[in-house]
């Protein structure tokens, strides 16, 4: 519950973010503090358990150059700029939106996980998580178009704060606000960096709702003809294919065994290249929306935190519309 995370500490998002990002070391600090062991054993497998506590890990410090120090100053940097008097887009709706980030991760099962994902993309969507509304004014693309804003005007009435949010995130990581204390990628191999951007900039772009039906369609679109191309390679192979099987199976266990196909050097023939071209377009358009999804997934949480989010999101709409009222056209 991110609302008792927040009665906690009044940075949640640096919380948050440090628990998440900074893994393992962030895990490690709080098991000792809460006193919980594990043996070594379930460190290397990348999962700890112990008491009543079972941690999903990712392992980062095994692939890329992780410094807490400097996600922290980054996360400290990132929370300073969110309005914490605007209602719902404010530095806890970016913790929540981490945190969920991470729990469809979870729920993907980790060995599938990371079949289908690599360290760099998993690290830069949890990132791009906490930075995906900085800055947010507390008034919706409408009414920037509507009162032609200054941003409203620089992004053309395009996506106008998903790229705002974006720039100001991206100027301190790469850009002229970029700072020694808070350069999150430094020792970053440069192909590694662009497609760490690439990822952050694509993900923080689609929580921009104008996209959310034609994106649903073409992920669903992606969905069924990887279903309809296993089946097809089931059927002419039969039953000993290396994919598919007699029963439909869950799209994310296809992708995972196509991933492993692929990693091992496995497979082969025309239909199996074109499975593994569809699959690729696939995860990264999943990659593309995970975000989003984390985003608008208020209503999917207990019913308490979704009615405390829904009046935070009502109270923060009634105040737009008193400016509208008072000054803009209706949005």
């Amino acid at each position: 519950n991110i609302f008792e995370v927040a009665e906690l500490t009044i940075d949640p998002l640096l919380l948050v973010g440090w628990a998440l990002l900074c893994e393992p070391m962030a895990q490690e600090a709080m098991q000792t503090s809460l006193e919980v062991k594990g043996d070594a054993d379930d460190y290397s497998n990348g999962c700890v358990s112990g008491g009543n506590i079972n941690t999903f890990r990712y392992q980062f410090h095994e692939h890329l150059e992780i410094d807490a120090q400097t996600i922290c100053n980054f996360l400290r940097e990132i929370e300073r700029r969110y309005n914490r008097d605007i209602p719902f887009h404010n530095s806890v709706h970016a913790a929540d939106v981490a945190q969920t980030t991470h729990c469809l991760f979870q729920m993907m099962d980790q060995e599938c996980l990371t079949s289908i994902f690599d360290p760099i993309t998993i690290f830069s969507l949890i990132l791009a998580a906490t930075f995906h509304d900085v800055c947010h004014p507390g008034t919706s693309n409408l009414f920037q178009q509507n009162a032609q804003t200054s941003i409203a005007v620089k992004y053309e009435n395009t996506s106008i704060l998903e790229n705002m949010h974006l720039a100001v995130g991206l100027s301190l990581l790469f850009g002229n606000e970029k700072r020694d204390e808070w350069s999150v990628f430094e020792g970053w191999a440069d192909d590694d960096r662009a497609r760490a951007e690439e990822i952050m900039k694509e993900s923080i772009l689609n929580t921009d709702m104008a996209h959310h039906f034609a994106n649903l369609d073409h992920l669903e679109s992606l969905i069924e003809q990887v279903h309809t191309m296993a089946k097809d390679i089931t059927e002419e192979h039969g039953n000993n294919a290396e994919i598919g099987g007699p029963q439909p199976q869950p799209i994310l266990s296809i992708l995972a065994q196509i991933s492993h196909q692929v990693k091992s050097g496995e497979g082969g023939g025309l239909a199996q290249i074109e499975l593994e071209g569809k699959c690729n377009q696939l995860v990264g358009s999943i990659a593309e929306l995970i975000l989003h999804g984390a985003d608008i997934s208020n209503p999917a949480k207990t019913e308490v935190i979704a009615l405390n989010w829904g009046r935070r999101c009502f109270d923060e709409f009634f105040e737009q519309g008193i400016i509208v009222f008072k000054h803009v056209p209706l949005s």
